[in-house]
C-alpha cells in the first residue's frame, strides 16, 4: 500500500486510538494504515485532550476547527506537497503556480497565495523560505504603484512647430525629467533638436524654469 496524503477522517481516528490503545507505535500505524509515522505522531500530538487523552470524536472536532482558519495550501496535503517539493528543487512560487495551471490542477493557486502560505507563522518552522531566492525569515514590505493622475496642461510631442520636428533651425530643445523617491530635486536632461549639445542640471521642482546647476554633454 502506498503512502497517502489525504485529510484524516473519523475512521481513521478511530482506527489509529484502537490500534495506539493496543500498543502500536507510530511507525507500525502508519505502516498498516498506509501513513507516515509523522502524520500519525502529529494527529495525536494536536489532536490529544489534556485530561482524557486522544478521543476519535473530539480529534475529528479540533481537526475539522483547526482547518476551518488554515489557508488553501495547508488545508489541501496534496497540494501542500507539491508545493514543498517544487520549493525543494529550486522552482519559484512563479514557476509553481504557473505549473499547475499549465497542469489543469484542481487546486492550482496564485503566486501570492504561495508567498503568504510560506511566510505563516506556524509554516515557518519548516524554513521553507531557505527556498526562495533571497532566503529571508521575514517578508519585505510590498509597495503597490498608485494610479497617478496625467499632468495638468500637458501638450502632447505632436503640437511642436514643424521647425522644431525637422531640426532646420536652433533653439528648441527636448527636455526629460526624473523624480527620485529618495531624494529632494529632479535630474533634468536638456537635448538641443539643432546641434547645441545636450545640458544635465538638478532642479528642486516639476515647473518650467533654468535648473539650479547646469552642465554640458
Amino acid at each position: 500500500m502506498g503512502t497517502r496524503y489525504d485529510q484524516l477522517d473519523l475512521d481513521d481516528r478511530i482506527e489509529i486510538s484502537r490500534l495506539r490503545e493496543n500498543g502500536m507505535s507510530f511507525q507500525g500505524i502508519g505502516r498498516l494504515m498506509g501513513r507516515s509515522a509523522s502524520t500519525i505522531s502529529r494527529e495525536l500530538r494536536r489532536n490529544a485532550l489534556p485530561k482524557s487523552g486522544y478521543k476519535p470524536a473530539s480529534a475529528d472536532r479540533m481537526a475539522l476547527s483547526r482547518r476551518r482558519r488554515l489557508s488553501r495550501i495547508e488545508r489541501l496535503n496534496p497540494l501542500r506537497t507539491y508545493v514543498g517539493d517544487g520549493l525543494a528543487m529550486g522552482w519559484s512560487p512563479e514557476q509553481i503556480a504557473g505549473r499547475l495551471r499549465q497542469e489543469g490542477s484542481e487546486h492550482s493557486v496564485g503566486v501570492e497565495t504561495i508567498y503568504r502560505f510560506i511566510y505563516r507563522p506556524r509554516v515557518l518552522q519548516e524554513k521553507l523560505y531557505r527556498f526562495l531566492p533571497h532566503a529571508k525569515s521575514c517578508r519585505g514590505r510590498r509597495y503597490f504603484k498608485s494610479r497617478r493622475e496625467p499632468l495638468q496642461g500637458r501638450r502632447s510631442i505632436h503640437e511642436r512647430p514643424q521647425n522644431a520636428a525637422s531640426r532646420s533651425e536652433f533653439g528648441h530643445w527636448e527636455g526629460d525629467l526624473m523624480q527620485f523617491r529618495t531624494q529632494r530635486g529632479n535630474l533634468l536632461t536638456l537635448c538641443g533638436r539643432g546641434r547645441q549639445g545636450i545640458r544635465r542640471g538638478s532642479q528642486r521642482g516639476q515647473k518650467p524654469g533654468q535648473p539650479n546647476s547646469q552642465g554640458d554633454g
